[in-house]
């Protein structure tokens, strides 16, 4: 009877020992497929964070080249401003 017992105990402490073997094999795989789920997330995040900023980069140039036109139409204005009441000027003393 004793040596029935010990043979069951061998044989649990074997089957708890392969449980844990397979049970860290489920692990590792768990933690690697979420590490490259966790990978491929901050791929899709930079990829979006890049076209975002070439977005940006794209508005604020159009804005730039906007700016500028208008400030040339503005320059304009007060130039031909300036030459009109200049020409007003001398018409009015000659």
């Amino acid at each position: 009877m004793r040596t029935f017992a010990i043979v069951s105990l061998a044989a649990l402490a074997l089957g708890v020992s392969a449980c844990s073997a397979e049970t860290e094999n489920k692990t590792d795989a768990a933690a690697e497929a979420a590490g490259d789920d966790i990978e491929a997330n901050v791929d899709a995040a930079g990829e979006a964070i890049d076209d975002t900023m070439d977005d940006v980069e794209a508005s604020v140039d159009q804005a730039a080249k906007d700016l500028d036109a208008e400030a040339d139409k503005a320059g304009d204005k007060i130039e031909k401003e300036w030459d009109d009441a200049k020409a007003e000027v001398r018409k009015e003393t000659d």
